[in-house]
């Protein structure tokens, strides 16, 4: 297989187990760093208030709809590849206990999942753990994570995670890049037109193999509120100066935007969709690029 397939695969499996973790959104790591500020208002608007927090109640199971379609274009010189994947999901998370101070203790895993990949010459795999019980090439190492416990994570009202442990992270990198498993809400009540930024690092590799340390920002914005549920817009940047594009090329799956749903009144999120629409010249030698189209929805299941 060549090595492009490879970081495909590879790509295709992290995806899946990363979404496993997130209930919202966010690569936030504990070292993030919060600012909050409210744009101009109409009156109308700056009347109403909102204390946006998360409510963890012991033995709530909340399972969402996951899917994440993932369209790579690779060009290295005369050499073009076109790899299509999807992943179908269920996610669940229950919640553990929660102590004095409202501090959840949450465990992720996923019951089942249906991953399919097409190929430029048309070929296809696919694995549905639901009616296959051998995967093809490629998925046999998906199995091992279904239907386990893959972290507990301990989560503030605000979102803040406290404490967090992974199963499946083996490296320090892979630990460090996991995903924050929500949205970190700004201290205050919050009006409609009211934003705020999360700032991060995430770690990846140039073309020499050393890990070189990059600074993320995330800016949020609440739009609007009807019916008790709050929409918040997002979009996330990269703010370190790169001049290596292979390490560009590994950013490219985390620059997303999209839209948040989060239900006020009960605490918590109802529906995530997210996008990714992005490209990068020259990551592999001077005749090469990247192409990455992701479309991401995470919806509640309600019971």
């Amino acid at each position: 297989m060549k090595k492009s397939l490879r970081f495909l695969f590879f790509a295709t499996f992290s995806a899946l187990f990363f979404v496993a973790f997130l209930p919202a959104t966010s690569a936030f790591s504990a070292e993030s760093g919060t600012e909050s500020k409210t744009e101009p208002e109409t009156a109308s608007e700056t009347a109403q208030k909102y204390l946006l927090r998360y409510q963890w109640n012991v033995g709530d199971q909340l399972d969402w709809e996951v899917t994440h379609s993932n369209r790579t274009l690779t060009k290295i010189g005369t050499t073009a590849e076109n790899v299509d994947t999807y992943t179908h999901s269920v996610k669940s998370w229950k919640v553990e206990k929660v102590d004095e101070n409202g501090v959840g203790t949450v465990v992720n895993s996923v019951p089942w999942v249906d991953m399919r990949e097409r190929r430029e010459d048309g070929t296809m795999r696919t694995f549905d753990s639901r009616t296959e019980m051998a995967p093809q090439d490629g998925f046999d190492t998906v199995p091992e994570s279904l239907g386990r416990e893959l972290s507990r994570v301990q989560i503030s009202a605000r979102g803040e995670q406290i404490s967090r442990e992974d199963y499946r992270a083996t490296t320090i990198v892979q630990q460090a890049n996991q995903a924050y498993v929500c949205i970190i809400f700004p201290e205050e009540a919050i009006s409609v037109g009211h934003s705020w930024t999360h700032k991060y690092p995430i770690y990846a590799s140039n073309q020499t193999g050393t890990l070189q340390r990059v600074e993320m920002i995330q800016r949020f914005t609440l739009e609007g509120v009807s019916n008790g549920i709050a929409r918040i817009a997002y979009s996330t940047k990269i703010l370190s100066p790169i001049q290596d594009q292979a390490i560009r090329a590994q950013l490219l799956d985390r620059l997303y935007e999209g839209t948040f749903l989060f239900d006020v009144e009960r605490g918590r999120a109802i529906l995530l969709t997210e996008r990714v629409d992005q490209s990068v010249l020259g990551f592999r030698g001077d005749v090469s690029s990247l192409k990455v189209s992701i479309n991401f929805t995470e919806r509640l299941l309600l019971k």
